[in-house]
């Protein structure tokens, strides 16, 4: 890992005094853990309905970014086109590898907090780019306990076509988009992010730091050419960027739930990738996945709507106590 350390996450405790569960969210490229966290949860009034739970918002270390001139920014990993993740696929490794292992790090000090079943009590998740690198932690985990870590991947799950497991980096113009969608400042956590746009189509010929990405066997996870099943290849694809032993026998991945939710009119990351992410976790992988689509709905977390399948979706799956406003009891008591 590099030697630059990562910023201390913003860390809210529960408002009750029992703590039965703690929720780490992951911002967007160019975002930080204070402004994503601080927005994300007034959206919805996420601390009085989920009153037993700590959040953990982190902030991803400056890393250059290709698409932006070698600008630092915050971002979990780096990569080379917004509009066709496949391209310099190699720029992504080093991030990936050191986000999942910073994350790993954060879920097992929270799983060791709480103590028994830690881990069945840890649920994690990200918007855009944050989302890609959650799903990559938890395909890299080599831990049988780490199996059961709950997850929520929340918005825009960006992927190659062939390799279905690279994070594609993506911001949206959603400027006519519905009241109900909040504003952020510019960055891949805002729906209106000029600076982005106006590298998304750049021509990279002159840039020194860009070539063609070097030849390599890309895995298709829905086919196989050899005796090893699908999801052994799937699960040791990732293994190998983050340098970690093959495995040769399935995990018990598919005790881990899933939500994934997209905007049906997302002007920058087309719903179909959202569909393939969630096909090759549920049918490749054999995972619990919960799909959502918003329709006519842009590059962005729907409040109420989203926030409102969440909450159910943590009830139903994790066994969370969620409140209902304006109401002083929980809704499901463990």
């Amino acid at each position: 890992m590099s030697n630059q350390a990562y910023p201390s996450p913003l860390t809210i405790p529960p408002l009750e005094e029992k703590h039965t569960h703690t929720l780490i969210l992951l911002h967007g490229r160019g975002s930080n853990g204070e402004r994503f966290g601080r927005e994300f949860l007034s959206s919805a009034n996420l601390q009085r309905r989920l009153p037993t739970v700590k959040f953990v918002f982190p902030t991803a270390r400056k890393r250059r970014s290709t698409i932006l001139k070698r600008i630092p920014i915050n971002q979990w990993f780096d990569n080379y086109s917004l509009e066709d993740p496949g391209q310099r696929t190699d720029l992504q490794v080093e991030g990936l590898s050191e986000t999942a292992q910073f994350l790993r790090g954060l879920i097992e000090n929270e799983a060791s907090i709480l103590g028994d079943e830690g881990h069945r009590r840890v649920i994690v998740g990200g918007l855009s780019q944050g989302c890609a690198a959650a799903i990559f932690t938890l395909l890299g985990e080599m831990k049988p306990q780490m199996s059961q870590l709950r997850e929520i991947l929340q918005r825009d799950p960006q992927i190659h076509d062939d390799v279905e497991l690279q994070g594609k980096n993506t911001n949206a113009d959603d400027s006519d988009s519905s009241s109900d969608e909040t504003d952020l400042d510019e960055s891949e956590d805002s729906k209106d992010d000029a600076s982005e746009d106006a590298y998304s189509d750049t021509d990279h010929s002159g840039d020194p730091f860009a070539r063609d990405t070097p030849e390599h066997n890309e895995f298709n996870p829905f086919s196989t050419t050899d005796d090893v099943p699908l999801p052994v290849q799937a699960l040791n694809h990732v293994r190998d960027i983050l340098d970690l032993a093959p495995l040769h026998e399935e995990q018990p991945h598919d005790q881990t739930p899933v939500f994934l939710g997209h905007g049906s009119a997302d002007p920058k990351v087309s719903v179909d990738l959202g569909q393939k992410m969630a096909r090759l976790l549920s049918e490749v992988l054999g995972m619990d996945v919960t799909w959502k689509a918003y329709q006519d709905f842009g590059h962005w977390y729907k409040v109420p709507d989203e926030i409102d399948d969440i909450l159910c979706f943590l009830q139903l799956k994790v066994n969370l106590p969620v409140m209902e406003l304006g109401d002083t009891r929980s809704m499901v008591e463990n």
